[in-house]
């Protein structure tokens, strides 16, 4: 993948995008913006300066196979791999404790949490032990997302669920779990990279998202890291910036898929024309 493209062009491009939408909602600060309201958990989320939130990762082992994944994940279970995860549980559960006065919401997140409903039981106890009245969420790629597993995920006071559709490429069964999942959470969304790839199947499946009732869909600029960026097609960008501290030097620097956040906005745009009821925002990474 070359990154040709200039950081400076792509956002010139967004802002034309976005100033073809009347009534968008710009949420400050952040870069997130939507059509309508956000569901509880992005409203945490953009006050996360301020530590409102804490995306608690239970474990890396999953069920799906997604090519533009640019975390690291794995598909064999062994004893040492159990073990690390056991230690990365306990440090963001001491992170937890330490900022717990400002935290508002905890996300859960993996690899699929699905596969890691005993350890997700502990986190939430020692979790509501130490604070009550906090938001809780999970990420699922809705494989395995049946009345039993969600029905765990509801028991333990999970309130917003977040379904992966393109870590199956829009597979209809788990169009099915999704559509359980409306009778059974307070809030539901579908929370996808924007691929272009996978276009065609996002839009295929939008009517279907409308007659369901989910709350928001959410599509996340594409990130490209070593994980994924020989399974990703076309051009990136990077961004990034410097800043001198003291004797040092800070750099932060990120690259995109260029093209996933002009999808983004196609999608918004055909979703406003058709009228669809539920809340489209678009997450960048930024």
């Amino acid at each position: 993948m070359d990154f040709t493209r200039k950081e400076s062009e792509v956002l010139e491009e967004i802002k034309r995008l976005q100033s073809s939408f009347p009534n968008l909602h710009f949420h400050g600060s952040h870069p997130a913006v939507s059509t309508g309201p956000l569901i509880p958990g992005c409203e945490i989320c953009i006050r996360s300066n301020h530590r409102a939130y804490i995306s608690f990762p239970l474990g890396y082992h999953c069920n799906a196979k997604c090519p533009f994944c640019f975390v690291y994940a794995y598909k064999t279970d062994t004893p040492d791999k159990r073990k690390e995860e056991e230690h990365i549980r306990k440090s963001f559960l001491s992170e937890f404790q330490h900022h717990k006065d400002k935290i508002e919401g905890v996300a859960f997140t993996g690899g699929e949490p699905l596969l890691y409903l005993p350890e997700l039981k502990v986190c939430i106890f020692e979790i509501k032990k130490a604070k009550s009245g906090l938001h809780f969420w999970v990420y699922t790629n809705g494989i395995i997302a049946d009345d039993e597993h969600l029905g765990v995920l509801k028991d333990l006071g999970i309130q917003e669920i977040r379904f992966n559709l393109a870590a199956t490429d829009y597979n209809k069964e788990v169009l099915k779990y999704l559509k359980r999942a409306r009778d059974m959470f307070k809030w539901v969304a579908v929370e996808v990279p924007s691929y272009p790839k996978q276009k065609d199947k996002l839009i295929g499946c939008l009517e279907e998202l409308n007659r369901i009732g989910i709350d928001q869909l959410t599509l996340q600029e594409l990130l490209v890291t070593d994980i994924n960026v020989h399974n990703l097609e076309k051009e990136g960008f990077r961004e990034g910036y410097q800043s001198g501290i003291q004797l040092g030097l800070i750099s932060s620097t990120k690259f995109f898929l260029y093209g996933s956040r002009k999808m983004t906005y196609e999608i918004m745009k055909y979703c406003v024309d058709k009228k669809y009821s539920f809340t489209i925002n678009d997450c960048s990474a930024r």
